[in-house]
């Protein structure tokens, strides 16, 4: 048994997404490559599926994208991406403790590590929770950092409450279609705004009164829903919707940015001031180790009551990494609809 463990702990040969180079979505290549023996403090999880996120394409632009403004902060090449993921539990590295964490669990993980767009990732354990088991690995790999990110807008930067009003500006993505369910389940009264049929549909399946923000009047049918404004809007591109939040946002309210790209615009101080508007910005690196505690604890919950439940939007094979990265920033469909997530080949799953 000893030997058998120890083979576990050991180098081995993977197959995993690797980028020699940061630039466009073809840097991003399947190959055979030696996953790293594990060190303490990690856990080695085969695979099952990995999440897609927006800032997995920040980073593969290197210091063509956002991270130029924080270069210290960009991976070492060559580099394999991913944080979320969900897989299997195939070994433990020295100092993980065996009561959160066993050989054989479901887990899902937000991990920094080896990267998780591989068949095997050697992975913080920190970052690796348990799944629960009516959650598939597919629904699983969109947990770690869309679940979470909406759980943390609302309830520890927006504060929400039972009876809240939250609007969610563009909430037919993984973040928002996350966040349509955690409010509701939070006893909130919820309108989220998308701009296809598919994405409405995804909205208002998720629980919420839905509304075309590529619409004229859309901003009619958010007042009419809220008439004395809203506790909480969740803002997914700030660039371009901050000023029209603070036309729909209610007395003592709450704009929590989520999301915006890096670019200056007009804002009135002013319009702040008589309703005592609060806008805060929202980044999940941020959450303090308490809070983090909560989030994973609250949507192992909510995953257990199926009252969460990721949404998965688009599946691809794993050689399939670049246009994964292009469909999480631009949809073919035209909007967004939930997670996309890449799937490891048979092969790898032997």
């Amino acid at each position: 048994v000893w030997m058998f463990v120890s083979r576990r702990l050991r180098a081995m040969p993977i197959s995993a997404i690797v980028a020699d180079m940061f630039g466009a979505p073809e840097v991003l290549q399947l190959r055979p490559v030696e996953l790293p023996a594990l060190k303490p403090n990690q856990v080695r999880v085969k695979m099952e599926a990995a999440g897609v996120n927006p800032s997995d394409t920040y980073l593969r632009l290197g210091m063509e994208g956002p991270y130029a403004a924080v270069p210290h902060l960009l991976p070492q090449l060559p580099w394999t991406p991913g944080r979320d993921g969900a897989g299997t539990v195939e070994a433990l590295g020295e100092e993980v403790e065996t009561a959160r964490l066993a050989v054989g669990q479901r887990v899902y993980t937000c991990a920094s590590g080896t990267g998780t767009y591989a068949s095997h990732a050697n992975l913080d354990a920190s970052g690796v929770f348990p799944l629960p088991d009516g959650i598939s690995f597919a629904q699983g790999a969109g947990v770690g950092v869309p679940c979470a990110t909406a759980y943390y807008a609302l309830k520890h930067r927006g504060q929400v409450s039972r009876g809240s009003r939250v609007f969610i500006h563009g909430a037919s993505g993984a973040v928002g279609l996350a966040a349509v369910q955690l409010a509701k389940d939070m006893g909130c009264s919820v309108v989220g705004s998308a701009g296809t049929a598919a994405g409405l549909e995804a909205v208002v399946k998720a629980g919420a009164q839905a509304v075309n923000h590529r619409e004229k009047g859309y901003l009619e049918a958010c007042k009419a829903a809220a008439p004395e404004g809203f506790d909480v809007i969740l803002e997914m591109a700030a660039h371009a919707n901050l000023a029209v939040d603070l036309q729909l946002v209610g007395q003592n309210g709450r704009i929590c940015i989520v999301g915006s790209k890096s670019q200056d615009i007009n804002i009135n101080p002013r319009t702040l001031m008589p309703k005592q508007v609060d806008v805060r910005g929202v980044f999940l690196g941020s959450a303090t180790p308490e809070e983090l505690q909560d989030i994973h604890a609250s949507l192992f919950d909510a995953m257990q009551r199926k009252a969460l439940v990721p949404v998965v939007g688009l599946e691809l094979p794993l050689q399939e990494a670049a246009k994964a990265h292009v469909e999480v920033m631009a949809p073919s469909s035209g909007g967004a609809a939930g997670n996309v997530v890449l799937l490891p080949p048979a092969e790898c799953n032997l």
